[in-house]
């Protein structure tokens, strides 16, 4: 009997394999099966080799793989079918590494040796992602004719039935990479989609396919068009399952360097999201990676990593630091030569950069480098020839080429916007994609302006108008957004579609807080403890993602105009002037980084426009410099220290009085500001210069100042869009009771047990300070937002029981029910609050700390202390946080946080609402009093007591106006023989935001 002893041996390494593989995952199985049954024919040596390299690959040591495996090329020959899996690992080796050009060379070579439409498949896949990545589109498209072309022989194979969903998948993925490049963002977003559906049909049916790099690359791929368009929560989502599928990748394929298309990706998203310091750790960690494998200088991923650590730096603000990091990306792409494709060394952010710091001409000459060439390759529907065209507008501007910038940016302005805006699911922009929107704006906006202000001859009313449109969008903002959605739903009648609207509201935020929980979790690493707590987190996911779905179709089936609701379009000066009352003018402030514009719109009349030569940053330092007097230190001892009153009515004189016609005469004005003039009370401005004479009575003099509340009643708008919301809002029924409070919570058993008092004592002057005892506030760290084993010590908290007595007085003046609407010590409890419905009062009231993120260990969102649950008993944690707060549903004209800062965004953030105040009018207020700092605790009282005693005296009184009259009569005042209230930190902590009407 004759033995075939090459048969034999193959068999006998198959059954060894199975034996060692009993307890494997089935996966597991399958890829070391197709592993051995790809090398069964190698040689001895050459199997050693092979086995080798995956050892190689596995510790983490792609230069030694390379070197083996390439000897097992001249093993097994290279021309021979046998060498198609080692020219697959060499291809993904080079390919984790960013080195696609080699990648590519590997590629063709193993289409040579590809044994039928399958195995060509695969390989082609790989390529147009490559060539795409590359910028050589002419050989992306031809390879991806190629698989069209294969599809037809694939679908009559005996293998369909096994591998179609994955060969579709394949496909599906050629065609995004196609559109993605091309610009067409919404196309490849739908590829995606299909590509992913795909994926997962084929790991269902047969998972050999499980952690597969096509399905882990279609995944990345969706993130970063739903980073690019907004959709932040979705883009979270997913992250989680593309960590999963790296997991398994790693698993089963030993692939480390797999993560390095995470860090991408995930990088990018913290990025937008606001996390610099997260962002910066794992983009950093990703450069360190190639660079330990001696890639970062030819590396595509690693050009990728060092723009996006620029664009870091560029957000920061940080121009010099930008400008080296682009430098560096552009001379390691110029270094690499023909490996780096037609990929340009420069960028429209690099080009940017060189703007701000003064170097136009370098800038314009990079811009049209770059726009010609998209010009060439994209067709018109391009998001990313029309950002191009756009930031070349910029720079024609900053060159003084006036005329051709604005026939450039009057193009390419609403079509990058009509492309880029952000789908309705969106929760937030993302902060850099705001930014470079911001950029685009503020140079068209300098612009404008000239033409606006009649420094270059006509169209001098269209600019003002189309400025002060594209102001709004600059400052639109996540406060906006809110009262945006809460108008979203007062505008439906139908209450069923409008509860519905809600739910998919909910569901949204929801989603995006989970995503983002999960993400914050693993970011520490992988902890066995966690583990189940991030697989019921999942389930969950996966529950909310189920429902959300299902309510977003019911509302595009039953009301196809709700989109637009959510993201209405800004409005002009003519529609905002149709909305104003003849006794109401309208102040649009935007600060750029050359000069600050002002838009003045009244009732009735014309509008007026100037232009103030001052800065963004001129401005912060002079409101930093006002808010010194208004909210002193912890240090402050003594007297109060002085207000600046030559930098109130320097303020004064360059924002409001060139446009004085605009306003003067106005009853109510309702301010819009920009950045950090928003955390500023415009009352406290003065309208003429003033020097303050002795006094015997401490600030007593002050009550003489020719402040600007002594003339006008103030409101505040995030941005004019608002107004249309708001002003519908006013049609929809209000609630039927008129008050409901929560004060004085209990924090501890008694007073004394309370440790260093944190009330801040000034000649006696007690105030509600937000420094907490003995606890420095920092901003908490990204990574640790989700803490699961805190828990709040109330004994760093101060008893406030002066706030008993205004939520009592408030009560008293509205005629509200005492005994039912009053909750007080351990009955302002978390349970009550959220236990009560809140939908029926038109003012909802809480005297308490607020608390911005970070403020106290185991806080890691904006919150009101409530009181201690030890005491209350309710089972919550007594901390009513921001997600707490927008899971509230009210009807109310009237929210008052009469806390510390509630209006302090915290943060980075310039917005002057903070989260807490964001998080009401998402509830459903109409308008927020909100404090601007810690304020003075009788003073608070008496202002807040006096205005809604007025309020009912007179409900014809707009809000504003009963604001302005009590804090009049407050500056009168005085605490006794101590000092007066006339010192504006006593008569304008609070700020009302929102609809200042009746």
């Amino acid at each position: 009997m004759s033995i075939d002893l090459e048969s034999l041996r193959v068999r006998c390494i198959q059954l060894t394999l199975v034996s060692a593989l009993v307890f494997a995952p089935l996966a597991g199985q399958a890829q070391s099966l197709n592993t051995l049954n790809a090398i069964a024919s190698f040689s001895e040596e050459a199997r050693q080799v092979f086995l080798d390299a995956e050892a190689a690959r596995a510790a983490g040591d792609p230069e030694k793989e390379v070197v083996l495996l390439e000897e097992t090329l001249g093993r097994v020959g290279a021309s021979s079918q046998n060498a198609y899996p080692v020219y697959e690992r060499l291809r993904h080796n080079y390919a984790d590494r960013g080195l696609f050009a080699q990648a590519l060379e590997v590629g063709q070579r193993q289409l040579q040796v590809a044994g039928g439409p399958g195995q060509e498949h695969s390989v082609l896949v790989s390529m147009v992602g490559m060539y795409s990545a590359l910028h050589q589109m002419e050989k992306a498209s031809a390879a991806a004719n190629r698989i069209e072309q294969l599809m037809p022989r694939l679908r009559t194979s005996r293998n369909w039935a096994s591998r179609g969903n994955w060969w579709q998948s394949g496909l599906a993925q050629a065609k995004a990479h196609i559109h993605m490049r091309s610009g067409h963002l919404a196309e490849a977003e739908e590829a995606l989609k299909t590509c992913i559906s795909s994926s997962l049909a084929a790991i269902r049916d047969d998972p050999v396919f499980d952690g597969s790099v096509q399905y882990l690359g279609c995944i990345q791929g969706l993130m970063d068009i739903q980073i690019m368009t907004g959709q932040l929560a979705a883009a979270g989502e997913l992250a989680d399952q593309l960590r999963l599928a790296a997991e398994r990748t790693l698993a089963l394929k030993k692939r480390p360097a797999i993560h390095l298309r995470v860090k991408q990706i995930t990088g990018r998203l913290a990025l937008e999201q606001g996390k610099t310091e997260l962002s910066r750790q794992i983009l950093t960690d990703g450069i360190a990676s190639l660079q330990a494998s001696n890639s970062a200088d030819l590396s595509l991923r690693a050009a990728d990593l060092r723009a996006q650590l620029a664009r870091i730096e560029m957000l920061l603000g940080h121009w010099d630091k930008a400008l080296d990091w682009h430098q560096q990306r552009a001379a390691a792409l110029e270094g690499s030569g023909e490996a780096r494709g037609r990929v340009p060394s420069g960028s429209v952010e690099y080009a940017y950069t060189l703007l701000r710091l003064g170097q136009a001409t370098q800038a314009l000459e990079m811009l049209e480098k770059i726009t010609a060439m998209r010009i060439k390759s994209q067709d018109d529907n391009s998001l990313f020839r029309w950002e191009s065209e756009a930031f070349l507008g910029v720079a024609l501007a900053a060159a003084g080429r006036r005329d051709e910038a604005m026939q450039k940016l009057r193009l390419a302005i609403p079509r990058y916007l009509d492309i880029s805006k952000s789908e309705r699911s969106s929760a937030e922009a993302g902060v850099m994609r705001t930014a470079r929107l911001n950029w685009l704006l503020d140079g068209y906006l300098a612009l404008l302006s000239d033409y606006a202000s009649g420094m270059i001859p006509g169209q001098t009313d269209a600019a003002m108008d189309e400025a002060f449109r594209m102001a709004d969008l600059a400052r639109g903002s996540t406060v906006q957004r809110a009262l945006s959605i809460s108008a979203s739903r007062a505008s439906i009648s139908d209450p069923a579609l409008a509860d519905l609207a809600r739910r998919e509201q909910d569901l949204q935020r929801e989603i995006s807080a989970l995503a983002e929980s999960i993400g914050n979790l693993l970011s520490r690493g992988r902890v066995a403890e966690q583990d189940k707590v991030v697989s019921e987190m999942r389930a969950t996911l996966a529950r909310l993602s189920g429902e959300h779905n299902t309510a977003q179709s019911e509302i595009e089936r039953r009301f196809p105009g709700y989109a637009a609701l959510l993201n209405p379009k800004p409005v002009g000066i003519a529609a905002v002037q149709k909305l104003l009352k003849p006794s109401e003018a309208l102040i649009s402030i935007y600060a750029g980084s050359e000069h600050t514009l002002i838009w003045a719109i009244p009732g009735t009349g014309p509008a007026h426009f100037a232009i103030a030569p001052l800065t963004r940053e001129q401005l912060d330092l002079k409101v930093a410099t006002l808010r010194k007097a208004l909210d002193p230190n912890a240090e402050a001892a003594g007297r109060l220290p002085r207000f600046n009153f030559d930098v109130a009515y320097e303020l004064y004189s360059r924002l409001l009085a060139p446009v004085e016609f605009g306003w003067k005469g106005a009853q109510e004005l309702i301010v819009i500001p920009h950045g950090k003039l928003g955390q500023l009370p415009f009352g406290v401005l003065i309208t003429q210069p003033w020097k303050a004479p002795a006094a015997r009575l401490a600030y007593a003099e002050l009550a003489d100042a020719p402040w600007l509340i002594k003339q006008v009643a103030l409101s505040q708008l995030p941005a004019a869009i608002a107004l249309p919301a708001l002003r519908a809002q006013g049609k929809v029924l209000r609630g039927d009771r008129p008050f409901i409070g929560f004060g004085d919570p209990l924090f501890v058993a008694t007073a004394a047990s309370t440790t260093t008092p944190v009330a801040q004592s000034t000649r006696g002057i007690k105030r509600r300070n937000l420094v907490v005892a003995g606890v420095t506030p920092t901003p908490s760290s990204p990574a640790a937002s989700t803490d699961l084993g805190s828990s709040i010590n109330f004994k760093l908290l101060p008893q406030l029981p002066d706030t008993a007595q205004e939520i009592e007085e408030v009560a008293a003046v509205l005629a509200a029910d005492q005994t039912r609407d009053v909750f007080l010590h351990s009955r302002a409890s978390e349970a009550q609050v959220k236990h009560t419905d809140l939908s029926p009062y038109r003012v909802v009231m809480f005297a308490t700390h607020g608390l911005m993120n970070g403020e106290m260990p185991g806080l890691y969102q904006p919150a009101l202390a409530l009181s201690n649950p030890a005491l209350s008993g309710d089972g919550e944690d007594g901390m009513l946080t921001m997600e707490e707060i927008l899971s509230l549903k009210l009807r109310a004209d009237w929210v008052v946080l009469s806390a510390c800062n509630t209006a302090a965004a915290g943060g980075q953030s310039n917005e002057s609402v903070s989260g807490l105040g964001r998080a009401f009018f998402y509830a459903g207020a109409r308008s927020l009093l909100v404090t601007n700092w810690a304020v003075e605790t009788e003073s608070a009282r008496m202002l807040t007591t006096e205005t809604f005693r007025l309020q009912s005296a007179h409900p014809e009184l707009p809000r504003a106006q009963a604001l302005q009259q009590s804090s009049l009569t407050l500056m009168k005042k005085s605490a006794g023989k101590d000092y007066s209230y006339a010192h504006p930190m006593f008569w304008a902590p609070y700020s009302l935001v929102g609809d200042g009407g009746q």
